[in-house]
């Protein structure tokens, strides 16, 4: 289902199934990328959207010391900012997670060259966690703006609430080998039919997975 001859592979229940149904699909991932090449590459969204789902894989994930955790975005605000998108993964994770956060605490340039060259360092992703904004915006790729590459794999972008965002870069994303969707709400309807159906102008519309692109939902399509 998807618009330009593309297929989006939707999983639609209840708010909770939702969640462990993708929770399943990550474990089930990292257990093929660690038992066939000793690593998981991970992107986690930001936002409270994904909040539940890490809760429930800090109770329940195992690959631990052979995960490596990304965050798609950040907010150029200080780790201990409730805005913070790896205070929230690092509160919900847990302390077993290893997270490779973005570096507020130097300038937005070098921050982003960090986490470029952090990202290139380790290769493509094996999956990527991104929501959907109500203006169909993915990570901190919106519509109409440009983000400044700062390297291959992330760029800068300034948030419509005027905080300057660390992203990862449409190149690094399209690089993962799955990429899932959560979609929770009706205010994200709209936009989700509009990237289903091939909008591209919408940057959420942009991103597919090198192997496979998931969408879970609540919504009816």
């Amino acid at each position: 289902m998807g618009g330009n001859g593309f297929s989006y592979r939707i999983v639609r229940g209840e708010p909770e199934e939702v969640i462990s149904k993708l929770a399943d699909l990550i474990m089930e991932l990292a257990d093929e990328s660690v038992g066939s090449k000793g690593i998981f590459k991970c992107a986690l969204a930001g936002g409270s959207t994904p909040a539940p789902l890490y809760r429930l894989l800090s109770a329940r994930f195992v690959h631990w010391e052979n995960t490596i955790f990304f965050p798609t975005d950040e907010r150029f605000v200080p780790l201990d900012d409730p805005r913070s998108n790896y205070r929230m993964i690092r509160e919900n994770l847990g302390e077993s997670a290893r997270i490779r956060r973005i570096n507020t605490e130097l300038t937005p340039e070098t921050a982003c060259e960090d986490f470029a060259n952090s990202l290139s360092d380790f290769g493509a992703l094996d999956f990527a966690l991104l929501g959907i904004g109500e203006d169909g915006h993915t990570a901190s790729l919106f519509p109409g703006k440009d983000c400044r590459k700062c390297g291959e794999s992330a760029c800068i972008t300034e948030g419509p609430d005027g905080l300057l965002r660390i992203s990862m870069s449409y190149t690094a994303l399209v690089g993962a080998k799955i990429i899932a969707f959560l979609v929770l709400g009706e205010k994200k309807e709209q936009a989700l039919r509009r990237v289903i159906k091939g909008d591209l102008t919408l940057p959420a519309a942009r991103i597919r997975g090198r192997k496979q692109t998931f969408i879970f939902t609540d919504l009816p399509l």
